[in-house]
């Protein structure tokens, strides 16, 4: 562990979070490796007191960036790897859900790979399971997929 200064610490934080978005969890483990505990927790105070470290926009961004691509499941498991609080994840998917009905995403993306399914039902089901939309979704999204006039 090197010896640093609070100072030095707070930018070494800055920077690293200019390079690209930590949830708070990551970071603390990022910062403990150079500092003490003391230290690294008066600096995350400092973050996020200037709004620089945020778990709630960390997820709102991630989940965007994900979304019509994975389903809910799967964004939750990917969330809380990253050591945000299940109260996050949850109010953060319960927003996306209210903003996009997850059997047109999952239709969207059998029409999008349809390499991936080959038109048919078990292979279809898995990849988007897989991708995290539950089987009722999935089972919809076929559904909807077969259905000629849906499709373009």
């Amino acid at each position: 562990m090197k010896h640093t200064t609070p100072d030095e610490l707070f930018l070494y934080a800055v920077r690293a979070l200019g390079a690209r978005a930590y949830p708070e969890a990551t970071l603390r483990q990022k910062l403990a490796r150079k500092a003490p505990l003391d230290m690294v927790e008066a600096v995350v105070q400092r973050l996020k007191g200037l709004g620089y470290l945020d778990d709630r926009q960390y997820a709102e961004g991630y989940a965007r960036l994900y979304a019509g691509r994975w389903g809910a499941a799967k964004l939750r498991r990917a969330l809380l790897s990253k050591g945000l609080s299940r109260e996050v994840v949850e109010q953060v998917l319960a927003e996306q859900a209210s903003l996009q009905d997850p059997v047109e995403a999952a239709l969207a993306l059998l029409e999008r790979y349809p390499g991936r399914h080959r038109g048919e039902k078990p292979r279809a089901m898995r990849f988007l399971l897989n991708r995290g939309y539950s089987l009722t979704q999935a089972a919809l999204a076929w559904e909807r997929y077969q259905r000629p006039t849906t499709r373009s």
